[in-house]
């Protein structure tokens, strides 16, 4: 392998870059319009969620480093059925997320370039994808450089845009209507795509310089940065006032600075968040799937590296069901908003074990706090999903521990038979 290790500075952007991707283009417009003025307090306390995610997870990355992520410390809490359980959940959420973020840079295409056909954009989809594989089998150092350019450059844009917007465009807030709990959690639902991503930090463990140090703190600056813009962009979109020509959502954030190319500028920053998001997610579970195979009943062939250390046969694998998802987008059988609802539902449940697992390795007390607080937050978010979503995962737990409990008779069966 000669891949050189990356510094706190490329990780810290590689987080950043991940974490907002398409979360912060898409939810923004959409909490204002389920939640209405309570919208920013839902965004504060999703950032708050965020920062404590990122601390959790660098903490389990320090104490138990390597590919298999947090999924080594569900199973040094609760077994080996537990982190396959959940290394399978993530695996699952990675069928559908990716293409969700792909989708979402289609979506916002400028509308002089945007396909006007559901076969159209499930194409253009499919290019983007392949471009991404491509990059991700590149190896760590050249995906960390661009996620780097892409990560910071689309940061300064946001907090400029939006700062202009609460200086210059924006109206006082009004009094907080009546709180509705029903529709608080159904936004917590929605925004807690806007975090998805640190429970994969602890995955680049073994390639970055000095995991101990490097990993909680890029995680921990990431996510200060990740709540501003959180906050930034949610106020300004929330009590900007703008004129019809400005457009809709993050866009119009940026018109005080680009005028009417400001949809080229947002498509632009869209498709750098968003293939950041794919690049880094993808790139840190097929790590963890390379890293089962070596463990459990996977095909050893998943294992498979190029001279980068990138595992090929996993990536080529993700990118053959992405783009069965976009034939089915083009077909009509799915869109945007089901692949987000499905894909968080895997998402949620994966944290969940990893917070819980964090809550029993954990010794002192202040970790072991917040990984509590956490694993109620999650678990009151993940029962906002789709029954339907609830039902697979049921599914899913159900047949890893039938798999487990047949494999330990046979191992029994086996010692018995031995000892005769």
């Amino acid at each position: 392998m000669n891949q050189r290790k990356i510094g706190t500075l490329s990780l810290c952007c590689m987080m950043i870059g991940s974490i907002l991707g398409a979360g912060i283009i898409v939810l923004p417009p959409m909490a204002i319009a389920v939640a209405g003025d309570w919208a920013l307090v839902g965004w504060a306390l999703i950032s708050l969620f965020g920062i404590a995610l990122a601390y959790v997870f660098a903490r389990i990355g320090i104490l138990l480093p390597g590919e298999g992520g947090a999924a080594n410390a569900v199973e040094y809490a609760f077994g080996p059925a537990a982190k396959q359980f959940s290394a399978y959940a993530l695996i699952c959420a990675l069928f559908f997320g990716p293409a969700a973020v792909v989708l979402t840079i289609v979506t916002y295409l400028p509308p002089e370039i945007a396909p006007q056909t559901e076969l159209g954009q499930a194409v253009a989809g499919g290019i983007i994808q392949v471009v991404c594989a491509g990059l991700i089998l590149s190896g760590l150092r050249n995906m960390s450089r661009i996620t780097l350019v892409l990560a910071s450059s689309a940061t300064g844009l946001l907090l400029t845009g939006a700062g202009l917007v609460l200086v210059f465009h924006s109206q006082a807030p009004t009094a907080l209507p009546e709180f509705d709990s029903g529709t608080m959690g159904y936004t917590m639902l929605l925004l807690f795509w806007a975090v998805v991503g640190w429970e994969v930090v602890g995955n680049y463990g073994d390639e970055v310089v000095d995991p101990r140090r490097t990993v909680p703190r890029a995680a921990i600056l990431a996510a200060c940065i990740i709540g501003l813009v959180f906050m930034a962009v949610a106020a300004g979109l929330q009590y900007g006032q703008f004129p019809v020509e400005a457009g809709h959502g993050v866009a119009a954030l940026l018109y005080p600075l680009f005028g009417v190319y400001a949809p080229w500028v947002n498509a632009a920053m869209t498709a750098g968040l968003c293939m950041t998001t794919y690049l880094v997610v993808v790139g840190a579970v097929s790590r963890l799937v390379a890293h089962l195979s070596q463990e459990t009943g996977l095909p050893d062939v998943l294992n498979r590296r190029n001279c980068f250390g990138i595992p090929w046969v996993v990536i080529t694998g993700y990118t053959c069901i992405h783009l069965f998802l976009f034939c089915m987008v083009g077909a009509g059988f799915f869109d945007l908003a089901m692949l987000v609802a499905v894909a968080d539902g895997f998402f949620l449940t994966n944290a969940l074990l990893c917070t819980v697992a964090a809550v029993r390795i954990f010794s002192s007390p202040l970790p072991k706090g917040i990984a509590g607080i956490l694993s109620l937050g999650i678990l009151a978010v993940l029962l906002q999903s789709h029954w339907q979503v609830i039902v697979v995962i049921g599914f899913l737990a159900f047949w890893v521990m039938t798999k487990a409990r047949r494999s330990t008779f046979l191992a029994r069966f086996q010692t018995s038979r031995d000892s005769r």
